[in-house]
């Protein structure tokens, strides 16, 4: 079993190289309608442009992918609360504006650097914000940035399919990459104590 799914990947790898522009642009594309959707799965996803197209190169598909369909799904699923819920909506809309209008931009962020939270979550809850568009695609690109590196690495890492036999936990999650999300969480949080 496991060598018919190194001859898929070996052929896709094969096929991607071959045509890689145009597979480039069409992952970017498939990449940016799944995250507009929210669909599970989407660290599979995020993996996957790191092994096909190496670190850099999925580390700006998944960065951008991910921004621009979660701002999407946002301006979607706010619209659609409005319309729904329109007087419930204002009123918690307003409420948690207030809450959060001196650090708008630290929530934001923090909330896209936890790693918990499912996608859609995510989307559904700053849907709630009355925060502008820019503010939030901003807030999304710093804050899904070490989650990217480390998908892009985890990728790019596991695309060596020698070595994929050999990935462990201690390679994906290094002391170092694990300190580096630490201490982004304790600043911003440091951010927002100092900033009330």
């Amino acid at each position: 079993m496991t060598e018919i799914i190194y001859n898929i990947l070996f052929n896709l790898n094969d096929f991607i190289n071959d045509n890689y522009y145009y597979t480039f642009v069409l992952y970017f594309i498939i990449s940016i309608c799944f995250f507009t959707l929210s669909l599970p799965g989407g660290m599979i996803m995020l993996i996957s442009s790191g092994f096909f197209f190496g670190f850099l190169e999925g580390f700006l598909i998944n960065i951008f992918s991910i921004s621009v369909g979660s701002l999407l799904f946002i301006i979607f699923s706010k619209t659609i609360l409005q319309r729904l819920f329109k007087k419930y909506y204002i009123k918690f809309s307003y409420k948690l504006h207030d809450f959060i209008k001196n650090s708008s931009y630290e929530y934001l962020i923090l909330l896209r650097l936890l790693i918990g939270p499912p996608l859609i979550f995510q989307n559904i809850c700053i849907s709630l914000l009355n925060v502008s568009k820019t503010k939030i695609l901003i807030s999304s690109v710093i804050g899904f940035t070490p989650q990217m590196f480390l998908f892009s690495y985890i990728g790019s890492f596991a695309s060596d399919l020698i070595e994929l036999k050999s990935i462990t936990f201690s390679n994906i999650f290094s002391p170092e990459i694990l300190f580096i999300i630490c201490l982004l969480i304790f600043l911003i949080f440091l951010r927002i104590y100092f900033k009330r």
